[in-house]
């Protein structure tokens, strides 16, 4: 009876162990939907990325500096982050917390060279540089955005006009375009759909298009397009005569381009070309004539 007993026992411990293994290997998130899954998933990767101690320094000198920054200052860069389609920042604090980074980061290596070199200018302009970098980063990224907006509308449009007068509804033909493009303005404009099915009007999601874009082409757009809606007018022509105007406002501004670009070239050319090909040239000849310079100083000396 005893042995009998110890049998089933070993046999329920072999049992839990297999079990166990079983357990071990098999994914605890298979029973879950995928949108249970995709919460954990984003929780977990929230806390992979923790900000760590250097991050938590610069949110609390970011929480100091904002305020010192002014109000003007606060909404002109929050005005740049929306332009940029926020790829690099969400909100002004996410921007702030950046520049008090850089400038922790460089605080140390700067304090360092200035005691070496004891030369305290070039370290405050050094950290003032690291404060001003994620500024001159968000201004170009959001003027390339507003740029790539403005050439991609006439495109746009051509498509949108096509697929309306094929019989689509405006709503209808905006999404199947949307679908098979990409880009910022693609995103722009699924951002005015999606206000609009969370409740929006037509008038009032394209007016908040209108503020987060800078793009004068996209405001005449906007403008026909509320106009068209208001009055009844097809909308069709509109959208094509918009197209073309945009096309030579493009053109217009490529020559604009290619003008400005002209005196940089003579810069460079004046600048660097010359002086190397002068320098290239001297280097040659004194090699070329073989000046033994020991003997030339010798004889000026006697």
């Amino acid at each position: 009876m005893i042995a009998f007993a110890f049998g089933l026992g070993a046999l329920a411990v072999a049992f839990a162990g297999v079990h166990g293994v079983r357990l071990l290997r098999a994914d605890p998130l298979d029973a879950l939907t995928a949108q249970d899954r995709g919460l954990i998933h984003r929780s977990v990767q929230a806390k992979k990325t923790d900000v760590g101690p250097i991050g938590r320094m610069a949110q609390s000198l970011a929480r100091e500096l904002g305020p010192l920054m002014g109000d003007a200052y606060r909404r002109f860069m929050t005005r740049k982050i929306i332009e940029s389609g926020r790829a690099d920042y969400a909100d002004f604090a996410q921007f702030m917390t950046m520049k008090s980074k850089l400038v922790i980061l460089g605080a140390v290596p700067t304090l360092l060279i200035c005691l070496y070199l004891n030369f305290w200018v070039a370290g405050v302009a050094f950290i003032l540089a690291l404060f001003l970098i994620p500024d001159i980063a968000l201004w170009s990224k959001a003027s390339e955005r507003q740029e790539e907006i403005e050439d991609e509308l006439p495109d746009f449009l051509d498509v949108l006009a096509v697929t309306v007068s094929a019989g689509l509804s405006f709503r209808g033909a905006l999404e199947r375009v949307i679908e098979r493009s990409d880009g910022p303005l693609s995103e722009e404009m699924l951002l005015t759909l999606r206000q609009m099915d969370v409740g929006q009007s037509r008038t009032e999601a394209f007016e908040d298009l209108r503020r987060r874009t800078t793009s004068e082409s996209l405001e005449s757009f906007i403008t026909a397009l509320l106009q068209s809606e208001e009055l009844g007018s097809p909308l069709t022509d509109a959208l094509n005569q918009i197209a073309l105007d945009m096309r030579r406002v493009t053109a217009q501004r490529a020559r604009q381009k290619a003008a400005r670009a002209n005196p940089k070239i003579s810069a460079v050319v004046s600048l660097v070309m010359v002086p190397a090909t002068m320098i290239l040239i001297g280097v040659g000849m004194f090699f070329a004539v073989d000046i033994d310079f020991g003997q030339l100083f010798g004889n000026l000396r006697q």
